[in-house]
């Protein structure tokens, strides 16, 4: 009699392969949600993240890139946009 210990994968247990800087990325967002430091540098490295994601085809849900100390009128955070070349279609929080 013969005993089944091997499992065999199904249709719905295979994984995709986590992708780093996606967790990366979710990382930094919910640290810049908090009420904890955020540096220029993570700034930096966020906006560069998310728009590598958003180079492959999966625009990130978070929001996008904006400018570390911005003013509350977004005034560089609107030029960045332009300068990235956002728009309304490419995420709902775009300003520009």
């Amino acid at each position: 009699m013969k005993s089944y210990k091997v499992w065999q994968e199904g249709w719905f247990s295979k994984k995709e392969p986590k992708d780093s800087e996606e967790e990366e990325l979710r990382d930094l967002g919910m640290k810049s949600a908090g009420r904890g430091g955020w540096s220029k540098k993570e700034q930096e490295r966020y906006n560069d993240l998310w728009m590598k994601m958003h180079k492959k085809g999966k625009t990130p849900t978070m929001s996008p890139p904006s400018v570390h100390g911005d003013d509350s009128w977004a005034t560089k955070t609107i030029k960045l946009h332009k300068k990235l070349r956002l728009t309304k279609k490419d995420h709902p929080s775009v300003l520009s």
